[in-house]
């Protein structure tokens, strides 16, 4: 299909030129022209998808098109435009290459040695030693919270279950507002930042701190809402980030210094190596 219809739109482009008097007989092969360049017709065919239209094949020849003339032209002004030595990119674009070299090289290394196994003690002596990079920049809170309908039946059991912070009565919890359709969130294991409950929970507090400290559980109705939040840790703006909320960082710090370390002896290595096998050699010693 997609053939048949690359072979139409030549054949209609031939056509349309030999009306013209005087016209040249147009390579069927080509499907534009720019300064001297040519576009092939199998260029363009590979960039469409088998599976497409006539409909769309043709609009994304078309765009395709267009695209390589705009940009053919702009390629154009830029040659008559810029100087000889303003167009002069040789050290660029070698520099550019060596660079593309090196990481792609340096990346099959690391892939193929870095061992990117790490320990839970690892993690808590990196985390022990570098405790100074981990500080909070907001308040963080281990909480739960459920939001209900004013109308919501049996709560006098839904605030047994909320009072509750076992796993089963967690379950249960969860089933009851599943039931009852409300909103909820009672993972009391992960840490949360405060902005993050308020964005869920309309409470009213100038004072972070303080709430914190004074309030672990609030109760309050608002807009035919019921709202039941239970504070049940937190860590206050600046102090030290627990380690089970930056443990993920410590493990990609951790694994990006191997990386370092491991890079650096095979640069070393490799030195050493070519200057003992004479392949490089300074020649001012």
């Amino acid at each position: 299909m997609r053939n048949g219809w690359l072979l139409f739109i030549a054949f209609v482009a031939v056509l349309s030129c030999t009306q013209k008097a005087e016209a040249p007989v147009l390579d069927e092969s080509i499907a534009a022209m720019a300064y001297g360049k040519q576009l092939s017709w199998d260029e363009i065919s590979s960039i469409i998808p088998n599976q497409a239209t006539e409909e769309d094949s043709a609009a994304l020849a078309e765009r395709f098109v267009n695209d390589w003339l705009k940009e053919q032209t702009i390629l154009r002004q830029a040659e008559l435009s810029l100087s000889e030595d303003e167009k002069r990119f040789d050290e660029e674009l070698e520099n550019y290459r060596k660079n593309l070299l090196t990481f792609a090289y340096e990346n099959q290394y690391v892939q193929q040695r870095l061992d990117t196994l790490i320990s839970a003690e690892e993690i808590q002596a990196y985390y022990e030693e570098n405790q100074d990079i981990f500080g909070l920049k907001d308040y963080i809170v281990k909480a739960k919270f459920c939001i209900l309908e004013s109308s919501t039946p049996k709560l006098k059991k839904f605030r047994k279950l909320f009072e509750r912070s076992e796993s089963e009565a967690l379950v249960e919890l969860e089933q009851f507002c599943v039931d009852y359709g409300a909103s909820y969130y009672v993972d009391v294991d992960n840490w949360m930042y405060f902005e993050e409950l308020l964005s869920n929970v309309p409470i009213e507090t100038y004072n972070v701190e303080s709430f914190l400290r004074k309030n672990p559980k609030v109760e309050f109705e608002k807009a035919d809402k019921l709202y039941f939040v239970s504070v049940l840790d937190y860590k206050l703006k600046d102090s030290v980030s627990p380690l089970d909320l930056v443990a993920n960082q410590i493990r990609s710090l951790i694994l990006n210094r191997r990386k370092k370390e491991l890079l650096a002896k095979m640069r070393e290595d490799l030195y050493k190596s070519a200057l003992s096998s004479k392949e490089i050699e300074k020649l001012y010693e």
